[in-house]
């Protein structure tokens, strides 16, 4: 189970679904839908932050951001 007092890189690096505040986070972030973060992590087959961007960009969601 994540943390949210944790801070090292592994808890940064990852979105877990599972913990409301991190899909309100990352859904907010990147203004999509919780719907749609779910089929991007399907997608790229990981939880990992870059892989489900690069997902969603690929999904037509969002477009590239450097340094997101």
């Amino acid at each position: 189970m994540d943390n949210p007092n944790w801070k090292g890189n592994p808890d940064r690096d990852r979105i877990s679904l599972d913990e409301d505040y991190e899909v309100r986070y990352w859904s907010h972030k990147w203004g999509i839908s919780p719907e749609q973060l779910t089929e991007a992590e399907q997608k790229a087959g990981s939880n990992i932050v870059r892989k489900v961007h690069d997902a969603l960009c690929e999904l037509g969601y969002m477009k590239p951001q450097i340094g997101n």
